[in-house]
Parts: structure tokens; C-alpha cells; sequence
């Protein structure tokens, strides 16, 4: 009897733990031998027995209720690409578009579903796009945990897509080759969400349901995508990009004029299942958008973000160690970039260069950069090398532990002194921990730098917690380097401190027509030097409270204490060379309100005041981002900034401001005109950049570029250089 009771005992906790387990929302992907046209109607009839999916739940305003437009989405694939069939429902002409360039910026409708090819929940592909056929394609890395900076859409592929549109909903077809993109050998499933942006209600909605409070993108999040027979080998094309760029240009202080003829490219080739081989002979980068100016008044550098296509792919293998904020060891920006006699930032030429990025295995991750850079004697700068490895080792679920080797070497022989060191290399580790609800994230990092000067040995250490739940928010920082820790390829605001920062958020969710969450919530930010007997430097307290609306405006209030050691004579307007901000204590309070206007307005806006102390005086700022659009033709903004700092006698008080307007037609979804002007009393400076764009083939162009930059000295512009490219590039797939 008591055997039967047992048995029936283990009987009835098998069947309970069967039925508790949660069952996996797969999706069946059929293969096909017909021939797909890819025109935006499923009147193949293998689309007919493709599996359906919908059901999407709404990720903004709400993660608790089912979408109000839904979306419907299909697989089929065969022996060299996957389809893709997507179904939005909205009335016609209700989608709100633009521009009709490929990723279509921040303020367009879109369908995208992600693609996580190694189910490894670290690294994926995105592709989609828009109602008119307008497409868009991100990489993403880090598991895409954190929009806007796991994920990033200057990475292009090649695939297909076409649309049409109907009275109450729009269909579309895609087409990825294989070729496109990497996965396992004989893959099985791939994992997968989809989602989707309608502007006109304000409404981000996931096939699968993910919490508000993580990127709707987060690999976490994906489900099975099973092919009904394993895919094969991944392909492995080699891909080499030429180019040729007519040059004409002068510099009109030494009334210097060139006119040349430049060519070069960049190739790739695919090694293995998941190793890139990029390479680059005299790479040039004349039709990157210039930098955006800013009127920087701290005491610190700032980092300008890496717009070069060569750079991008498998970027995060490269970057993303240390303290972002404070401490890089490893900045790709600082290749092909030096300082001239004057302290000026200008180009320096890259003769070549090689990378191998990607997996060795499933869990391993390798990147090598070695670029080459030429000698200036010009400006007395010697050619260097420079290298970087890097290996990203996955451990338990989501962790991983990175290790960083950068070395910067000259090369050649110099007929002039350099105050560059002969040598300088990096050292160091990063372990970043995931939770595996993806609540709790963490890093710890460590680093050496060596140079051959005496006493040139640094280190740097830090760790980073941040938790997130639906309420509470949580980011806590702590970063610490020696006096000499120099990373001549990295990005240090400053070295020899201590830093401690916190930051905690507590979320509302009202029951509101129109509020859609309130935070509130404290910041400390604590830096002080260990070697000069603890002295603070920094020590700020700020409360913040915001205001998000389901129209997805905001207005953020903060008001902040901060205490300043200054360890040097400081003159941030430049106006005051002989009369400087003296050393010393300074301690001012400051007052901010920031309101951004709704998406889905022809017109947007965002605009911030901030007023308080400043030093020894006070400083009235006003930014504002002025934004009109005509859509699918014309996106037009205008960034407009303002500075009164008033100082005390004998200082000068000074006004700046800088004015920025751009103006971006899309004439069609390959033909595209964007100009952008600066103009900064600060620097006393106008740039012009204006850049016309024809694809006139798959990732195939033609740029014609005009570059104008003059100084303002005694009430007229002087011209300093111009510049006219006509560049034409073109992707040939071997």
C-alpha cells in the first residue's frame, strides 16, 4: 500500500512540475522550392501553409494590454535567403514617414524583427522597415539591453524589400540572403521577436511580450524561430568596396590649391561561421557628416561619436570598456585623428588597415584592429601602429569576461622630435555580469597602461551595479586611476581621481488620461584625488523629477548643489586670458527644466533652461532643438544654444551662442540632399557642409560633397579652406 502511495506521490509532482513549466511560443518556418518575387503579395502558395503569427502586446504606453493595430508575420526559406511577410493593420495614409532614408531616423513608423543567429542572447541582427518600403537594419550587441546604445544602425546589409498598401492595413516582403548575415553551421532554430513603432498613437507593440522596463529589442525576450530541416553551411562571399574620389580643394591662408585624384577601398572576407576579415587601403572618409560643434565649458575633453563605416561592425568587441563617462581605455576616434602645432584637431592619414572580428566558437569572441598611420612633419607628427585584441569570453547565461590588449608603437624613421612617446600600451580586464531576469547587471574592470618613461606604469579599476524593475531604478559607479594611467588610444576626462556615483529612481504609474509615469529620485557625484591627500574635487547633489506623458512629451526638473575644487587658473570663455578664474573652492546651486515636445506633430521641439552659479559668477543657458518635417521629402532642424555668464570685475562677462540649421531632402529612397551649417562665436567660426547623394546600385554611391570653412575676425568672414569631393563607391560581391 505504501508503495502505491509513493508511486502515485511521484506520479502527481511529475505531471504538477510538466504542467508549472512554461511552454516555449516557437514558430515553424516551412522551407520552400518555389521562387518568391519579392513585390509585397504572398501569392505564392507556400505562403499559404507559412505558420501566422500575432497576438502583439503593447511595450509603450502601457506592457500590460494587447496592441491596439495588430500585426501578423510569416517565415518560408530555401537553400540561400529567408522571407519575411509582414501585415500591419492601420487605415490607409495613417503611417507617419519622414524621410525615406534607409533607417529613417528617429521620428517614422516602422516593423522590425530582431534575429539572434547564435541563440547565444549577446549578439543579433535587426532588419524591417516602413510602409513605403524605406529599410532599416541595425546590428546589435550586448543583447541589445539598453536602446540607443546596444544597437547601432550604420551598419548596412544587403536584402530585398517591397510593399503595398491597402485601405485598412499595408503588407511586406522581405528577402535576407544567407550571404547577409552569419549563424551556426547546420542551425536548427534561430530566436526571434518582432516590433513595431506607430507614432500616430504613440504605440510600440513586441510580438512577444517584454516588460516596459527593458529594450523592446533585448534578445532576452526572443522565442524559437525552428526551420523544418537544419539550414547548411553559413555562406561566405567575399565583398570588396572601391572607390574613387576627385579632389578639389584650398586653403586660402597659404593660398594653397590641390586638385587630385584618390582611390582606394575597403574588402571583407568571411572566414568560417561567424569571423569578418575587414580590410581598408587608403581609406577615405570625405562623405562622413561633419561633427557637431559644442560650446564646451568644463574643465574636461569631450568624446565626439565614431561615424566611420569601417569601425562600426563588431564595434562592441572594441569598445565599451571601463567607465564610458570617465575613463575609455579604447576610443577608435583616436586612430586617423592628432593635434597640429596649435592644438587644433585635424585629420591624420590612415595608409591602411585590418580587422578580424566575430566567433570562434559560440561562446568566444575575437577582434583585431591594425591600422597604420602616416607621418605628418608638418605638424611633427611620427607614423604609428596601432594595434588592438581583444577576446569576450560568455559565461553562465548572459555574463561574459573581456580582456583588452592596445598597443601604439612609432614606426619609421622620424628628421624631426616628437613629444610622443616611443611606445604605449594597455593591459586589462572587464567582467559584466547579467542577471538572468535581466534586473541586476554589473561590471568589474581593471587596467594597466606602460609607457618606456620612468614611472610611466598606470592603473585603473571600477565596478558598475545598476538594478531595474518595473518601480526602481538604480545606477551606482565607482572608478578609480593613478596619476600616470595614460591610454594614448583611449579617452580619459581626467586621470589620478577617485569617483563615486549614484543615481536612484523611484517610478509611478499614475492613473492618468494623459501621464503615463513620474520619477523622482536623488544623484551623488563624488570625485576626490588619493594622492594629494584626498582632496575633493567634485562633489555634486542633484534631485531630479520627471514627467512622462503617454504622448510621449516629457519635462524633467532637476535642481543640483555642486561643490568644485578647482586645482588650476581656468578661463572657459576665452576671453579672459589675463584675468582667469583663480583656483580655489567654489560652491553654486543651479536650477534646470526641460520639456520635448510629441513625435507625432509636423513640429517638435525640445528646449532646456539652466540657471544658477557658475564659479565665481552666474550662467543663464538656453538650448533649444527646433524640428519641421514634410514627409517622405523634407526633415529641417534648427539647434539653437545660448550662454550668459556673467563674471565679476575685472573679468569680462561674456555672451555665446551657437546656430545650427540642417535641412535634409529625400527626393526618393535613393536620392538624397542634407546640408548642414555651424556658426559659433565661441570659436569665431562657420562651416558649411552640404552633401549630395545618389545610390545608385545596393549599397552602391555616388557623393558629391561641398565643405566651406571660414573665420570671423573684425566684423567679416575670412575663408579658411574649401573643399568639393565627387566620390563614387561600389559593392561588389565576389
Amino acid at each position: 500500500m505504501s508503495n502505491k502511495i509513493i508511486i502515485l506521490l511521484c506520479v502527481f509532482i511529475n505531471l504538477n512540475l510538466i504542467i508549472a513549466q512554461d511552454k516555449v511560443d516557437s514558430t515553424y518556418v516551412k522551407f520552400t522550392n518555389q521562387k518568391i518575387k519579392i513585390d509585397g503579395i504572398d501569392n505564392e502558395a507556400d505562403w499559404a501553409d507559412a505558420e501566422i503569427k500575432s497576438g502583439f502586446w503593447q511595450w509603450f504606453p502601457t506592457d500590460s494590454i494587447k496592441a491596439l493595430k495588430q500585426t501578423e508575420i510569416k517565415f518560408l526559406y530555401d537553400s540561400n535567403n529567408i522571407y519575411a511577410f509582414i501585415k500591419c493593420y492601420e487605415k490607409k495614409n495613417e503611417s507617419i514617414i519622414s524621410s525615406l532614408r534607409r533607417d529613417m531616423g528617429r521620428f517614422s513608423d516602422f516593423f522590425l524583427f530582431t534575429l539572434d543567429t547564435f541563440n547565444d542572447l549577446t549578439n543579433g541582427y535587426a532588419f524591417g522597415g516602413n510602409s513605403v518600403g524605406v529599410k532599416k537594419d541595425e546590428i546589435l550587441f550586448n543583447g541589445g539591453r539598453t536602446l540607443g546604445q546596444d544597437s547601432n544602425w550604420d551598419w548596412d546589409a544587403k536584402f530585398d524589400l517591397e510593399t503595398q498598401i491597402y485601405e485598412n492595413f499595408y503588407t511586406a516582403e522581405m528577402r535576407i540572403p544567407f550571404s547577409s548575415i552569419r549563424f551556426a553551421n547546420n542551425s536548427k532554430f534561430w530566436s526571434y521577436n518582432v516590433s513595431r513603432r506607430r507614432i500616430i498613437e504613440n504605440e510600440f507593440s513586441t510580438l512577444f511580450k517584454v516588460p516596459q522596463e527593458q529594450s523592446f529589442i533585448n534578445l532576452s525576450y526572443t522565442k524559437p524561430l525552428v526551420f523544418e530541416k537544419p539550414l547548411g553551411k553559413s555562406k561566405t562571399p567575399i565583398i570588396v568596396i572601391p572607390y574613387i574620389n576627385l579632389l578639389k580643394s584650398k586653403k586660402f591662408d597659404i593660398d594653397e590649391r590641390v586638385n587630385n585624384l584618390e582611390y582606394g577601398g575597403d574588402g571583407r572576407i568571411i572566414i568560417g561561421t561567424g569571423l569578418n576579415l575587414d580590410f581598408t587601403a587608403n581609406p577615405d572618409f570625405s562623405q562622413i557628416e561633419v561633427d557637431d560643434q559644442i560650446i564646451n565649458l568644463t574643465r574636461f575633453a569631450v568624446a565626439l561619436p565614431e561615424k566611420r563605416q569601417f569601425f562600426i561592425q563588431n564595434n562592441d568587441l572594441f569598445s565599451g570598456f571601463g567607465d564610458f563617462y570617465e575613463n575609455q581605455p579604447f576610443f577608435t576616434r583616436r586612430i586617423g585623428v592628432a593635434k597640429d602645432l596649435n592644438g587644433n584637431t585635424i585629420q591624420n592619414k590612415i595608409r591602411a588597415g585590418v580587422r578580424l572580428s566575430g566567433k570562434l566558437t559560440n561562446r568566444l569572441r575575437v577582434g583585431l584592429l591594425n591600422m597604420q598611420t602616416a607621418r605628418d612633419e608638418v605638424n611633427l607628427i611620427p607614423s604609428n601602429n596601432n594595434t588592438v585584441l581583444s577576446f569576450q569570453q560568455n559565461i553562465f547565461s548572459k555574463s561574459n569576461l573581456k580582456f583588452l590588449l592596445v598597443n601604439r608603437q612609432k614606426t619609421g624613421e622620424n628628421n624631426f622630435e616628437s613629444e610622443q612617446e616611443r611606445y604605449n600600451r594597455l593591459l586589462g580586464l572587464d567582467y559584466n555580469f547579467i542577471s538572468k531576469n535581466d534586473k541586476i547587471r554589473g561590471k568589474v574592470f581593471f587596467y594597466n597602461t606602460f609607457s618606456p618613461s620612468e614611472n610611466k606604469e598606470g592603473l585603473s579599476t571600477g565596478l558598475r551595479l545598476n538594478y531595474n524593475d518595473r518601480k526602481n531604478r538604480l545606477r551606482t559607479v565607482f572608478t578609480r586611476t593613478t596619476p600616470n594611467f595614460i591610454s594614448d588610444l583611449g579617452f580619459s576626462r581626467r586621470t589620478g581621481f577617485k569617483k563615486n556615483y549614484t543615481k536612484y529612481d523611484r517610478v509611478f504609474f499614475p492613473k492618468s488620461e494623459s501621464i503615463q509615469s513620474i520619477q523622482i529620485g536623488p544623484e551623488v557625484y563624488y570625485v576626490d584625488k588619493p594622492h594629494i591627500n584626498n582632496l575633493v574635487t567634485d562633489l555634486r547633489l542633484s534631485g531630479n523629477l520627471s514627467f512622462n506623458f503617454k504622448n510621449m512629451s516629457g519635462i524633467d526638473l532637476v535642481f543640483t548643489n555642486n561643490y568644485i575644487y578647482l586645482e588650476n587658473d581656468f578661463d572657459p570663455t576665452g576671453a579672459n586670458e589675463n584675468t582667469p578664474i583663480i583656483s580655489g573652492e567654489y560652491d553654486t546651486r543651479q536650477f534646470e527644466i526641460e520639456y520635448g515636445s510629441t513625435n507625432r506633430r509636423k513640429f517638435r521641439f525640445n528646449s532646456k533652461i539652466n540657471i544658477g552659479g557658475y564659479f565665481n559668477g552666474e550662467k543663464y543657458s538656453l538650448s533649444n532643438n527646433f524640428n519641421f518635417r514634410v514627409d517622405k521629402l523634407m526633415q529641417a532642424s534648427l539647434k539653437f544654444s545660448y550662454d550668459k555668464i556673467d563674471l565679476p570685475s575685472p573679468q569680462y562677462s561674456v555672451n555665446l551662442f551657437l546656430i545650427s540649421p540642417r535641412v535634409d531632402f529625400t527626393f526618393s529612397k535613393n536620392i538624397f540632399w542634407a546640408t548642414f551649417i555651424q556658426y559659433s562665436n565661441f570659436s569665431d567660426s562657420l562651416g558649411i557642409n552640404s552633401r549630395f547623394q545618389w545610390r545608385f546600385a545596393p549599397l552602391s554611391d555616388l557623393f558629391l560633397v561641398y565643405t566651406d570653412n571660414s573665420n570671423y575676425f573684425d566684423s567679416d568672414f575670412i575663408p579658411n579652406f574649401r573643399t568639393i569631393n565627387l566620390k563614387i563607391t561600389y559593392w561588389i560581391n565576389i
